[in-house]
């Protein structure tokens, strides 16, 4: 079978427990360009070993790290995929005829997410994001510290994948609570940073309105245990934005009535 003309192109910092299930369901595809940024582990060896073509930059934030992978690619179409998503065989058959249509379009992608082993109820809401694109039509928007989710062109059409993509990387509950703290830290810099203030409402009611929103909603409620904790961390989430949002405001006012 040919190839898909598609460049596919990853930034990984220690993804060596998933890269090579990762990049064994990318075989298909014409060119894979992994961006690593100094993993300690055994990344970017299983990567050469794979055939990724392994280019290292230092770390720039999310979406310019991706920006210059992107830049690194050679061909029209490009799939941008994470160090612990997998496609499964649906996803790339989709990707393959969208990709041979050759239109003005980007594909959006469905993930599952695997939580203390397993994924979250088939009656949960999938997250989606899109991830094929042609060059030229879509861009990282360099303003946004997390969530750098692509801005595309007013005249592309969103297509949305048949099939599923797992995601490894919500785990386990530290591994969960990890990322959440640190992509609530660079969320919370964001608004400062864009002079957004804080409301008390706000922080008074974001915790609980986002557990409802997670556990019922969503369907979370579905998943048991699991999903009881996990609405929980999403909750958490929400409240430790605003709550990093007031301490920022809080010591920056200190700060200038010392000076």
């Amino acid at each position: 079978m040919t190839k898909i003309q598609a460049s596919v192109f990853l930034v990984t910092l220690n993804e060596g427990k998933h890269i090579a299930e990762v990049l064994d369901a990318l075989q298909n595809f014409a060119e894979i360009v992994l961006v690593d940024s100094g993993s300690t582990d055994d990344t970017v060896a299983i990567a050469q070993a794979k055939g990724a073509k392994v280019i290292h930059q230092d770390w720039l934030g999310f979406a310019q790290q991706k920006n210059f992978a992107m830049a690194q690619c050679s061909h029209d179409w490009l799939l941008n995929v994470d160090g612990d998503e997998v496609l499964s065989p649906a996803v790339v058959q989709h990707i393959r005829a969208t990709v041979a249509a050759n239109q003005n379009q980007a594909l959006k992608l469905y993930f599952e997410d695997l939580f203390w082993g397993q994924p979250m109820s088939a009656h949960s809401g999938k997250r989606s994001i899109v991830r094929l694109f042609r060059r030229g039509q879509a861009e990282y928007p360099l303003n946004r510290k997390v969530h750098e989710n692509l801005v595309l062109a007013a005249d592309v059409q969103v297509l949305k994948s048949t099939g599923l993509v797992k995601h490894y990387g919500y785990g386990t509950t530290e591994l969960l609570m990890q990322k959440k703290n640190k992509y609530s830290t660079l969320k919370a810099t964001e608004k400062f940073e864009s002079g957004q203030k804080p409301s008390l409402f706000k922080l008074m009611l974001i915790f609980p309105i986002t557990f409802i929103k997670s556990y019922f909603f969503q369907r979370m409620c579905l998943s048991g245990k699991r999903g009881l904790v996990h609405a929980h961390i999403e909750a958490m989430y929400a409240f430790l934005k605003e709550a990093k949002l007031f301490e920022y405001h809080q010591t920056s006012e200190r700060r200038d009535k010392t000076q």
